[in-house]
């Protein structure tokens, strides 16, 4: 049996590095991403001083794909199509850094990678129009059923051409068995209070950054 098509990374420069993992541009096709584990954060929470039930988890360090993959599926068993805000995910490739999650990247005209949101804010270039495509995104979200773990200013990121705000990551649920999962009006609680803090944190950044009122 051939051995796999193996892309290699290890010598790659990341285009973004997450509190988890790496995003690399996919060496075959310059519109695709591939998120990898970085591996200190693999040895750090799975290697051998992980807890034991880490260690015995089934998906172990993919986890995190699991969940980001369960929601885009049930995303799509709603609704027969994935919203707008939710980043496309492609597949798998397997990587000389572990097994990669391939996902549909979202640049600027020019190519680079779209600024997040906590891009905007740092650059003074949060205004009326980028909270109104804030807001959209969050009505969305609040729209369907997707179940969110975290919120943060790198979690979101501005399509500049759609000019729209797309989510890519802190999706699914940390918990195994949260109930946001199986009750809609328990999930759209839990979303409300997530944005209604994630607007404070918002205002604290502009306070940090000098924003004029």
């Amino acid at each position: 049996m051939n051995e796999p098509n193996v892309i290699i990374l290890r010598n790659s420069i990341p285009l973004a590095k997450g509190g988890s993992r790496f995003v690399f541009r996919h060496p075959e096709n310059p519109g695709h991403l591939i998120k990898v584990i970085r591996p200190e954060v693999i040895e750090k929470r799975f290697g051998a001083g992980a807890s034991w039930y880490k260690r015995l988890r089934r998906f172990g360090k993919y986890l995190s794909y699991r969940r980001e993959v369960d929601e885009f599926l049930a995303v799509h068993a709603a609704n027969d199509a994935a919203p707008d805000f939710l980043q496309r995910i492609l597949g798998f490739a397997e990587t000389d850094l572990g097994l990669g999650l391939v996902i549909e990247g979202v640049f600027r005209e020019d190519g680079e990678l779209a600024p997040t949101l906590g891009n905007l804010l740092h650059d003074h270039l949060y205004n009326e129009k980028i909270e109104r495509a804030l807001e959209h995104c969050f009505a969305e979200i609040l729209s369907c059923s997707v179940v969110l773990s975290d919120l943060n200013v790198g979690n979101f990121v501005y399509d500049e051409v759609e000019q729209r705000f797309i989510m890519i990551d802190g999706l699914g649920n940390a918990n195994s068995f949260s109930i946001k999962g199986f009750s809609a009006r328990a999930n759209r609680k839990a979303k409300l209070k997530r944005f209604e803090r994630f607007r404070g944190r918002i205002a604290r950044y502009k306070k940090q950054y000098h924003y004029s009122d």
